[in-house]
C-alpha cells in the first residue's frame, strides 16, 4: 500500500503538471464566457477638385437603420488634403426624393489646379514624373501623359454597437447605405467559402456647385463595411460585409443628381464563433 507521503508528491507532481495544461488548453480553446467581442461600422468616401468652387453642395448615399442613432452626423469626420479635420462644413441628414441621404455643404472648396506630367521612353517605360500648373502643361505632348492632381477632402463614420451584427444578409436586416435600388444576385469573384454571397445594386449621389474656371468635381468611391469579431488571447476571428459604390466626376459643367453601380460581397468570416 502507497504511503500517505508518497500518494502527497503523487498529488503535488499532478497538480503541477495538469495545472499549466489546463491554462495552456484555456487559452487555445476559452470557454464562450472569456471571450472579448467587438461590432462596428464603417463608412469612408472622398471629395476632390482641382479647382476652387463656391457655394459646394454634395448629397450622398449614407447608412440608416437602427443601428446608424439618431444624430449620425455627430460621428462624421472630415479633413482636407494635409490631413487637418474640417469643421465648417454643414453636415445634416435630409429627406430627397430617392430617401433619406447627407447633404454636406460647403462655402468654398479650394482645390489647386495642378497635374502630374508623365514622360515615357520609346518602350512605354516611364521616365520622369513632375508636378506642375495648368499654365505648366508642355505644348508639345508627345510620350507624355496629364494626370490630374486634385485637393481631396476625406470624409468618414463609424460606429459600435453592442450587439452582433447580420453580416449575411444585411440588406433588410442590418444598417446599409441608403438608397439602394436594383438589388441583383451575382458571382463572387473571390470567395473563400461557399457561404459568401455577392450582389450589384444601385444608388444615387449629387454635386452642385459654382466656379469660374473649368473643374473637375469627383465623389470617390464610397465603402461602407461592418465586422463582428471576437477574441481572447490566441483565439480570434470575425465575419464581415463589404459594400462599395463606383466613383462619379463632374465635369464640363455637369451637376446634380447621377447613378452609381454598387457592389456588395457579403458572409465573409466565421458563423461558428463563441455567443455573446
Amino acid at each position: 500500500m502507497a504511503s500517505s507521503k508518497r500518494l502527497l508528491v503523487l498529488a503535488v507532481v499532478a497538480i503541477v503538471i495538469l495545472v499549466p495544461l489546463a491554462g495552456f488548453a484555456v487559452l487555445l480553446f476559452p470557454p464562450g464566457f472569456m471571450y472579448d467581442h467587438y461590432s462596428s461600422y464603417s463608412y469612408t468616401t472622398s471629395i476632390s477638385t482641382n479647382a476652387t468652387v463656391e457655394n459646394a453642395t454634395v448629397t450622398l448615399p449614407f447608412p440608416s437603420g437602427e443601428d446608424v442613432g439618431s444624430d449620425p452626423t455627430s460621428d462624421l469626420w472630415i479633413y482636407d488634403g494635409q490631413g487637418d479635420r474640417i469643421t465648417d462644413w454643414d453636415a445634416a441628414i435630409v429627406e430627397t426624393a430617392h430617401g433619406p441621404m447627407v447633404r454636406l455643404q460647403a462655402d468654398r472648396l479650394v482645390g489647386e489646379d495642378r497635374y502630374v506630367l508623365w514622360t515615357y521612353a520609346p518602350n512605354g517605360s516611364p521616365i520622369d514624373r513632375r508636378e506642375i500648373t495648368r499654365d505648366e502643361i508642355p505644348e508639345n505632348m508627345t510620350n507624355r501623359e496629364l494626370v490630374p492632381d486634385p485637393t481631396t477632402y476625406s470624409i468618414s463614420w463609424g460606429v459600435t454597437v453592442d450587439h452582433d451584427i447580420e453580416t449575411r444578409y444585411p440588406i433588410g436586416n442590418a444598417s446599409f447605405i441608403g438608397p439602394v435600388n436594383d438589388v441583383t444576385a451575382t458571382e463572387c469573384r473571390y470567395a473563400f467559402d461557399e457561404a459568401e454571397r455577392c450582389s450589384n445594386f444601385t444608388s444615387m449621389a449629387s454635386a452642385t456647385y459654382e466656379a469660374e474656371t473649368p473643374v473637375v468635381v469627383t465623389i470617390g468611391e464610397i465603402s461602407f463595411e461592418a465586422w463582428n469579431e471576437w477574441g481572447f488571447w490566441f483565439s480570434n476571428s470575425f465575419n464581415t460585409f463589404e459594400a462599395s459604390t463606383s466613383p462619379a466626376a463632374y465635369a464640363d459643367g455637369r451637376q446634380g443628381w447621377t447613378v452609381l453601380d454598387g457592389q456588395l460581397h457579403a458572409g465573409m468570416g466565421r458563423y461558428d464563433g463563441p455567443k455573446r
